[in-house]
């Protein structure tokens, strides 16, 4: 009896770590996605405000350019633009996860 329940024990160890191998590569995938994606869509949002701040106001684009410097040195829009796209789009796909599973939840 000792015997068939450690087998059991055991079974049910290796379907647990299967389940955390699937969670632990399915959000590497997702985070690997969403750094993929964050890049272009920073490039084009710290050219667009770059090039275009200046057209709208002028102490208003050296303001923008100040403070993205203090907190970033090198390349200072980019970065943030970066930063709040990882973050937007990690949330986001986090947010649709959750009302996938309150939806499952009801069926």
């Amino acid at each position: 009896m000792n015997e068939k329940a450690v087998k059991q024990d055991f079974g049910k160890a290796q379907k647990i770590v299967k389940a955390v191998k699937k969670i632990a590569s399915k959000e590497l995938l997702w985070s690997l996605f969403v750094l993929l994606i964050s890049i272009p869509t920073a490039l084009i949002i710290s050219y667009v405000i770059s090039s275009d701040a200046h057209i709208l106001n002028e102490e208003v684009s050296r303001d923008i350019e100040e403070v993205s410097e203090i907190i970033t040195h090198e390349q200072p829009l980019f970065r943030v633009v970066f930063g709040i796209c990882v973050v937007g789009l990690y949330f986001s796909r986090m947010v649709v996860s959750a009302i996938k599973n309150s939806l499952e939840d009801k069926k």
